[in-house]
């Protein structure tokens, strides 16, 4: 049984009639003008009355295309669709977020955002600033005084131009700056009057948007290049941590023949994207959030270590070693982090005791080792020979004990027999998720967390995914295992998907708890000496349990179950019929009993 809100036909187009003012006659039209100049196809929002003035610009004036505006039900959202968007394509999205209010309900989601190195060019809009113009109580309610100050310890730039060219120079530059790498979101902020203010089309200064904006990404100097180069020829176990790197499929090939070359074993993080096949017979182990007893094992046993922007590498190491005892290998850290690290937040981590750090950007400087040594002969290795079947790293199974209880490992067993590994855009998977279960062929196949660990991310992130990969003209279908805590807090995010006719498919694993948390009051209730039997309390999602189905169906989305999938004997063919629904185009949601396991292993490095 498949019912959905969808079920109606195509979505009527948001086209508006063609304008008999379609001039650029307000400081708006400048706006929306170098909005399609910067190739931004579309601006995520929730509209608000503090950017009215560009709202009727991107609809009169552009005629909702180029951008086109995406209706979000939360602010939140509207960032991790732009979010999930640029971990696909790379490229930024515009969001808009009106006044102080707005940009207040997005702000866990722009950190995410940032956490993760994402682009993104955020409008903001307050006033108006001339305290003349102001309607009483509302619009003194809805301006601030530097609004960009609750955010700027996590943005890369901000703005707030105060004339119509001003505002064009501002949107080029912040592109700009989020595009280059390290990449995360600006903030300009737009004032109401200067968005209303009728403006001389002949006074606006367009400029060539083009040469402002082709930045590559900075690669290692000639020494580094040589440095790293001899190196690897002299080391006996070299082994490569792949963590912030790009989704492109060269970039990929590169970082394989690479590996190939020196035969360096490699680990990646399940907490970024796809760097490298995870059933090849130099990826040493399964990704992990935190080190693993085998990863930390492969650490210890290199004598040449290669952090090609490891998320945490200080952490990393120190999780492998004794803590007071510091590693013996060579240790050299290839990142251009340091360049968005401040004193507000502490996702600048450790400093790594890195014998070169190299100020480069991953994938530029494996594209310079490649070069710098193309007739290299491999020499020998001493590390132990790989396993002859390469999925022997990776032996995730099916979990449980053969019934019909289902868990995680069982989930992800039953979705991978459905959608090959290879036909598959995994967007999200929760904590309980094991890094043995996940298959990895190609840089799309898995897309990572949230970056800043903020609950309620992953509808949106789908949404984003799903819209990037049409962009992209990918075939690969975008699921994402969703933690039930996840989804009740995002699940209107995906009213955005069924609105726009995305298709895709959000695994709703539900095991009726922030299970999490449950582990961390077991862990103190031991500590302490108290009853551990009372972790639940405060922290289940029961008596009434939420009805994921019923929630989704009036978002829109497309439910084919009648029931949530409790039974393992049920899985497949339930997985089978939400594929073929996203296949036909729909937005589909599927509830499945999963009962906790993973998250105790998860986070055993964390406590």
């Amino acid at each position: 049984m498949a019912t959905s809100k969808q079920d109606h036909g195509p979505r009527l187009s948001d086209k508006p009639p063609a304008s008999s003012n379609a001039d650029i006659g307000y400081g708006s039209d400048a706006i929306a003008e170098q909005l399609a100049r910067l190739d931004m196809k579309y601006m995520a929002l929730v509209p608000g009355s503090s950017y009215r003035g560009l709202h009727d610009s991107l609809v009169n004036y552009r005629g909702n295309a180029a951008p086109e505006m995406l209706v979000c039900l939360h602010e939140e959202h509207a960032v991790a669709i732009a979010h999930g968007y640029a971990k696909v394509t790379g490229k930024p999205m515009a969001v808009g977020l009106h006044a102080n209010v707005g940009l207040m309900h997005a702000i866990m989601a722009i950190y995410n955002a940032f956490t993760d190195r994402v682009p993104m060019l955020i409008l903001g809009a307050t006033g108006p600033l001339d305290a003349t113009r102001r309607r009483p109580w509302i619009d003194w309610l809805h301006t601030a005084t530097d609004q960009a100050a609750m955010i700027r310890g996590f943005i890369k730039f901000d703005d707030q131009p105060h004339s119509p060219n001003a505002a064009i120079a501002s949107l080029v530059q912040a592109t700009a700056y989020t595009s280059s790498k390290p990449c995360a979101p600006v903030y300009v902020c737009l004032d109401l009057g200067l968005q209303e203010d009728k403006v001389d089309p002949k006074t606006l200064q367009f400029p060539d948007t083009a040469r402002y904006l082709n930045v590559s990404p900075p690669g290692p100097s000639l020494d580094d290049t040589i440095r790293i180069a001899e190196a690897l020829r002299s080391s006996k176990r070299p082994l490569f941590m792949f963590g912030r790197v790009n989704q492109s499929q060269s970039s990929w090939d590169k970082r394989v023949k690479l590996a190939e070359r020196h035969g360096a074993r490699v680990i990646t993080d399940l907490k970024q994207a796809a760097a490298f096949p995870t059933e090849h017979r130099l990826h040493a182990a399964a990704p992990s959030i935190f080190n693993p007893p085998d990863t930390s094992e492969i650490i210890r046993s290199a004598d040449l270590i290669i952090s090609w922007d490891w998320v945490d590498l200080a952490g990393a190491l120190k999780a492998a070693h004794d803590p007071k005892v510091e590693p013996s290998a060579r240790v050299i850290h290839v990142s251009l982090d340091s360049a968005l690290h401040n004193g507000w937040s502490k996702d600048h981590f450790g400093l790594p005791p890195a014998d070169r750090m190299v100020r480069a950007d991953p994938d530029a400087t494996i594209s310079s080792i490649l070069m710098a040594d193309d007739n290299t002969e491999q020499k020998p290795r001493d590390w132990p020979d790989s396993p002859a079947d390469p999925s022997a790293v990776m032996n995730g199974v099916p979990g449980g004990s053969g019934g019909e209880d289902i868990f995680m490992s069982d989930l992800a067993h039953a979705l991978y027999t459905v959608v090959p590994s290879d036909k598959i855009c995994l967007v999200r998977v929760p904590l309980g998720w094991k890094g043995a279960d996940l298959r990895a062929p190609n840089p799309l196949a898995f897309m990572g967390m949230d970056g800043g660990a903020g609950i309620g991310s992953g509808p949106g992130q789908v949404v984003g995914t799903a819209l990037g990969l049409r962009e992209i003209s990918s075939s690969l279908l975008p699921v994402a295992v969703i933690g039930d805590g996840d989804f009740c807090m995002g699940s209107s995010a995906l009213w955005t998907a069924a609105r726009y006719r995305l298709p895709l498919l959000a695994i709703i694993a539900n095991n009726g708890s922030y299970y999490n948390d449950e582990v961390h009051q077991e862990r103190v209730a031991k500590h302490r000496g108290r009853p551990v039997e009372n972790k639940w309390v405060g922290m289940r999602l029961d008596d009434p349990a939420p009805d994921i189905h019923k929630i989704a169906d009036g978002l829109g989305c497309t439910i084919v179950s009648d029931k949530q999938v409790a039974k393992a004997s049920e899985l497949q063919g339930a997985l089978e019929k939400a594929v073929q629904a996203v296949k036909d185009g729909k937005t589909v949601v599927l509830d499945v009993r999963v009962l906790p396991e993973g998250y105790s292993s998860a986070l055993e490095k964390a406590k």
